[in-house]
């Protein structure tokens, strides 16, 4: 967690001194290694500063906290030329990537910078703001981006169609899927939980605790019976591993994502212009249809 901040040293900046922050890291991945543990560090940085590039160089697993906000904008603009553009360097690279949709802290936009330009970003927050969305500023910076805090689903603007076509394109972008318990259960935006924090209390506005009763009463909603129907597909088709090879197409408000191995093929096809989707999976002849999700 926020490990760019682990190593300090006098006279130096209180961010990813170099090399102290890798020298640290290499220290913690000696003790991992032989326990057969995989790290996966922490650290925010802008996409132009290609610092996920150099984690994954040194062998280490990355969080794709750009995925978040490139879905958010795939679906405002209809059109998913970014992250078809983001897979493809996923894959050319072979990053180890662990992705999300929400987390704990909230929607990731520092890390956009070089990604999306700067309109686009603007256009992002404002997007989400006017949700009910916190702006959180780096060090009080006004131009400088953080994050957004709100769920998912309220950034989705709490449409239930919309939610369940992300987590169809996060099931099928590159890497290891880690799901956010309210985006599951499509959380909205907890303002009075903001309220009862009171100062520097903005996160937790996506973190309300749920009561068995109330993830009962979730578990009756379709938009989180479709998640969980997406979340088993994932797990149950050995399609979604290391050595198929993953391809997309972006051609105006549709994507298509392909997963490939030689007895069978996943294929992912969105269109942005109404939030539709299908998935199919199929033998590697493409003559047996083993699973079938369609959002008309």
């Amino acid at each position: 967690d926020a490990f760019a901040y682990a190593h300090k040293e006098v006279g130096a900046r209180n961010f990813l001194n170099d090399p102290g922050t890798w020298e640290l890291l290499d220290r913690v991945a000696a003790i991992a290694n032989p326990l057969g543990l995989n790290l996966l560090p922490e650290i925010h940085a802008s996409y132009v500063e290609k610092i996920y590039d150099k984690l994954a160089s040194k062998g280490y697993m990355v969080y794709d906290f750009f995925l978040p906000g490139l879905i958010i904008d795939a679906m405002e603009r209809r059109n998913g030329e970014h992250l078809k553009r983001w897979l493809d360097e996923i894959v050319a690279k072979k990053i180890q990537t662990v992705n999300m949709l929400g987390c704990h802290d909230g929607i990731p936009l520092l890390d956009l910078k070089g990604l999306l330009d700067e309109k686009s970003i603007t256009e992002l927050i404002d997007t989400v703001v006017s949700r009910g969305g916190y702006v959180k500023n780096l060090h009080g910076q006004k131009n400088v981006y953080y994050q957004v805090n709100a769920t998912y689903y309220s950034a989705l603007g709490e449409d239930d169609r919309k939610l369940v076509l992300a987590r169809a394109i996060q099931m099928f972008m590159p890497g290891k899927p880690q799901v956010w318990y309210l985006d599951l259960f499509a959380g909205k935006n907890d303002f009075e939980a903001m309220r009862r924090a009171g100062k520097d209390g903005h996160k937790e506005i996506n973190r309300t605790n749920l009561s068995p009763e109330d993830v009962t009463e979730c578990l009756q909603r379709q938009v989180v019976l479709d998640q969980l129907k997406l979340l088993r597909m994932r797990n149950s088709f050995r399609i979604f591993s290391h050595e198929a090879n993953i391809s997309a197409e972006s051609v105006g408000s549709r994507l298509t994502v392909w997963w490939h191995s030689e007895d069978s093929t996943a294929r992912l096809t969105v269109d942005f212009a109404d939030t539709s989707f299908l998935i199919i999976i199929q033998d590697g002849k493409g003559t047996d249809e083993k699973f079938r999700f369609e959002q008309k």
